[in-house]
């Protein structure tokens, strides 16, 4: 077998020198060998891991024990019974009598009823410690895709090469992925603990299809210096012993129901079933520490291990490749994230394209421009000078790429990788040239992305290009102009009440054009692009600070910076309530700049007719009424993931807490069913690929509302909640994308009023320009000015 495999692999075996970067000519000799507090943090979880299994083993053992021994005693034979003595005749009365002294029958002295209490509740302490070792992890292939060695000949050489490089064994897999990642994995099961595990390769083409050569070189690498490691087998152990603990302490099944079940039945059986809970809970508490503790150990030794991978992957792509590649991964998961959305979109028109990378290089293009940041996602170029190197993350930056999400912070990383520098040769060709055909394996995974995430099979799957023609019309709307310096960007626009600003007395100072053309001049101006960077960067502030006041970064020293200056980790809580409190004003300044911008377009409008007035009112009303209906759709899509959080892992609730579960499941359908019939009165405005005039209410659901819980239900029916959370998600998104549009459209059509006003008209149609009479307005008389 093994001989035969050999043959094949030679047979399909590619050449692959003019596709693998070199290797670095001068290495240092000991860059890979582990440090000093890689060595400590092994020993830490050994440690930690050999107390864990002393104690689990005590436990188990003891529990396991007294169950047998409680059992067996009362399996164990009564005494037999003493025979009384015979009865003797009395010589002179001829009577019988009994002896002076009778010997009665023993009685057992064995307690009986504890003995058997005890055997119960020490029987269940060992099926409570035990149960999570026989609990498998469902395996879900979900979206991956294995190849071989036989379908990629070129992929696995490399990955060959690579191997031998890097002294790491061949994977046993190989999967693909739609998504940014590279990783390890393996099958967690109990022989884990004994044999060595298996590893497999995943490498997600959204990556593939960002990184050049050189940069997937290096990501592979880092991932083979885990295959190297050592200490993976600790992670093996550490998983297993996740399982099992998290098991005892946070799973809830049959056996809590038993236990919950046992102590309905009779008061006098409570009692005993709520002493054993006490001292569960009290297990259950002193366990979730110990779970604790391994996992900080371990998160400890992550980070060590993720800086000796980098070094491995330096090894032999130079100390560049890494970093550049870690610069690059923020844009492409992003990008791909836009690329999705956008073909979700196109699937609701039944348009399904067969390349989904092709959509996502398209996506960072249109990232840049909507950014206003042509150098998103790109690295910087390196010095003349190959012994100097540039800084590509600043020491403040503490952000970590989402496909590594447990890592050191990237300036960090960056640190560690050029804390001995030297620079490697840089491929600029794409991973793609490692793959037999590209195209097919592009649509292959694709395709299983629509069958995955959409349930959909389409029969047929079109060109790319045709699909983005499609897509490029959605974003038109979205591409806001460069003018507004990011204004409009992820929030509500909030002019006020649009009946108040339509009323006459509220514009009509802007009768006079010079004066009108001074504010529209004002609206997008130098303070604007000045307000805008500042309100960027307390933004970029405020998510710092979040992180450090929750402790979701990791400080190097016990002080951080901010603004020039050092502070204590005591004093982020109230810089963060400074910077929320400087956001907010922003926001309102945002808020009365679209006031104005009303207030300005709605004059303009005036003076052009009454046509025109009338379609930016009715888009203001329809956006302004669309965001409130979002508002109230994020609530409770916010409310219900908040509530399924809550009930995770629990398998019996309080009536309380049932109550409280099923008012806010009820006030979401209720809610969603308020919000779909609310938003059949609104009619869309003219918008690209949807037709104007239509209801809003019909494009935000693609299946019929769900019905309502029967008004005595006592049960939380999971598919219910399941179909709820999914209706109350869709339509949200759905008026998302809307919402983008109608904003796109609302700022063109101001766009185009100020154009048109400010181009040259006749002096005899000026004199004819009216305002119309709007209730209320004592100024206005069947649409023409009153005269003064």
């Amino acid at each position: 077998m093994e001989a035969r495999s050999f043959l094949a692999r030679r047979r399909h075996m590619a050449d692959i020198s003019t596709l693998y970067p070199p290797t670095p000519a001068s290495v240092p000799v000991d860059l890979t060998k582990p440090s000093a507090n890689y060595r400590s943090r092994v020993l830490l979880v050994l440690a930690c891991l050999l107390l864990f299994v002393g104690i689990y083993l005590c436990l188990t053992a003891g529990s396991a024990y007294a169950c047998y021994a409680c059992f067996a005693w009362l399996a164990e034979d009564e005494p037999r019974p003493t025979p009384l003595p015979a009865q003797q005749i009395n010589p002179r009365t001829g009577y019988r009598t009994a002896p002076a002294q009778q010997v009665r029958q023993q009685r057992s002295e064995k307690p009986v009823v504890w003995l058997f209490i005890g055997g119960i509740a020490s029987g269940l302490l060992f099926l409570f410690l035990v149960k999570g070792l026989f609990k498998r992890s469902q395996y879900d292939p979900g979206v991956r895709v294995e190849v071989t060695e036989i379908e990629q000949p070129t992929l696995f050489a490399f990955i060959r090469q690579l191997c031998k490089d890097t002294g790491a064994p061949f994977p046993h897999k190989v999967f693909l992925t739609p998504d940014v990642n590279a990783a390890v994995s393996f099958q967690e099961s109990l022989l884990t603990l004994v044999f060595p595990t298996r590893k497999n390769l995943i490498i997600g083409l959204g990556l593939v299809n960002r990184l050049n050569l050189s940069e997937f070189k290096a990501v592979l690498a880092h991932e083979f210096g885990h295959f190297s490691q050592n200490s993976m087998a600790l992670g093996s152990y550490v998983y297993t012993t996740n399982r099992v603990v998290g098991d005892i302490v946070y799973g809830r099944d049959w056996l809590d129901d038993l236990l919950a079940a046992a102590g309905r039945i009779d008061l006098r059986i409570s009692v005993f079933v709520w002493t054993f809970a006490g001292g569960l809970w009290v297990l259950r508490k002193a366990l979730e520490a110990l779970f604790r503790g391994i996992n900080f150990a371990h998160t400890s030794l992550s980070r060590e291990m993720e800086y000796n991978a980098d070094l491995v992957a330096a090894s032999v792509t130079g100390s560049d490749a890494l970093v550049f590649a870690l610069a690059r991964l923020d844009l492409a998961g992003d990008a791909l994230g836009q690329a999705w959305s956008d073909l979700s979109v196109a699937a609701d028109h039944k348009r399904y394209s067969r390349d989904l990378y092709f959509h996502q290089t398209k996506a960072a293009e249109y990232l840049k421009l909507r950014l206003n940041n042509p150098m998103l996602g790109e690295v910087p170029p390196l010095p003349d000078d190959p012994t100097q190197t540039v800084q590509v993350f600043k020491p403040e930056d503490t952000s970590v790429p989402k496909m590594w999400a447990t890592h050191p912070s990237n300036h960090d990383r960056e640190a560690n990788v050029k804390s001995r520098y030297f620079r490697g040769p840089t491929d600029e060709r794409s991973p793609w040239e490692l793959f037999a055909d590209p195209s097919k394996v592009r649509e292959l995974v694709t395709r299983r992305v629509y069958e995955v995430a959409q349930k959909a099979k389409p029969e047929q799957l079109e060109d790319p290009e045709a699909v983005q023609e499609f897509i490029d019309t959605e974003h038109a709307e979205t591409t806001y102009h460069p003018r507004y310096h990011g204004l409009y960007e992820n929030r509500y626009v909030k002019p006020g009440d649009i009946a108040e600003l339509c009323v006459r007395s509220s514009w009509e100072e802007f009768e006079d054009r010079s004066r009108l053309a001074e504010a529209h001049a004002q609206l997008y101006g130098d303070e604007l692009k000045t307000r805008m960077e500042a309100h960027k960067a307390r933004q970029e502030e405020l998510t710092k600070l979040a992180r450090v006041t929750h402790g979701a970064v990791e400080l190097t020293g016990k002080d951080f910076e901010h603004r020039g200056q050092r502070y204590r980790l005591t004093d982020a809580p109230q810089l963060l309530k400074q910077v929320e409190g400087e956001v907010d004003a922003d926001y309102e300044w945002m808020h009365a700049l679209d006031r104005q911008a009303f207030r300005a377009h709605y004059a303009m409008a005036a003076h052009l007719g009454k046509e025109d007035r009338a379609s930016l009112e009715e888009w203001y009303r329809f956006h302004t009424a669309a965001q409130n209906i979002h508002t109230v759709l994020v609530a409770q899509s916010r409310e219900i993931g908040y509530t399924i959080a809550a009930l995770t892992g629990q398998r019996q609730l309080e009536q309380a807490e049932f109550q409280n579960a099923l008012g806010v499941f009820r006030t979401a359908a209720r809610t969603l069913r308020e919000v779909i019939v609310s938003a059949h009165s609104l009619r869309l405005p003219p918008l690209k690929n949807l037709p104007a005039g239509d209801p809003l209410g019909q494009f935000l659901l693609a299946e019929p509302l769900i019905r309502d819980l029967a008004a005595d239900t006592q049960t939380l029916d999971g598919v219910w909640i399941n179909d709820l959370s999914r209706q109350v998600g869709e339509a949200r998104e759905k008026l998302t994308r809307i919402l983008f549009k109608s904003l796109g459209g609302l700022l063109a059509l101001q766009e185009q009023i100020a154009e048109r006003w400010a181009a040259p008209v006749p002096v005899a149609e000026e004199s004819t320009l009216a305002t119309p009479k709007v209730p209320g307005d004592p100024q206005t008389d069947n649409g023409v000015a009153n005269p003064e």
